[in-house]
């Protein structure tokens, strides 16, 4: 397993969650497990500044949604249905997810992320 340069977003009620945590991976071809931890680690931070929400935008009418509704789950769980079950947590939760990646090896001396994911 490599860690790689990555963007995770998820969408829930027209509200999107993006976190730029590195993914640890198999390159070109995650298993359901990988991705489920790499979800469950973000689900598990699931505050308004893991997501990069903590900047209240005052022209707003209504205060934005800061964290994910994960509906009772233990992110691990939440994360589990996410990748094993996808249409049905869309139905079931409002949840679509994505993780962009271009399957650049983190540098351990660069901590610069592309901004391009």
């Amino acid at each position: 397993m490599t860690t790689y340069y990555a963007t995770t977003r998820f969408y829930q009620n027209d509200q999107e969650f993006r976190c730029s945590w590195d993914l640890n991976a198999t390159e070109g071809a995650p298993t359901d497990e990988e991705t489920i931890q790499h979800l469950a680690e973000m689900l598990s931070e699931n505050d308004a500044e893991t997501w990069n929400l903590d900047e209240e935008d005052e022209d707003a009418d209504q205060p934005s949604q800061t964290t994910l509704n994960l509906h009772g789950l233990s992110p691990q769980d939440f994360a589990r249905v996410l990748v094993l079950n996808e249409k049905d947590a869309e139905s079931l939760y409002g949840v679509t997810w994505v993780i962009s990646t271009l399957w650049k090896e983190v540098d351990p001396d660069n901590w610069e992320h592309p901004c391009n994911l």
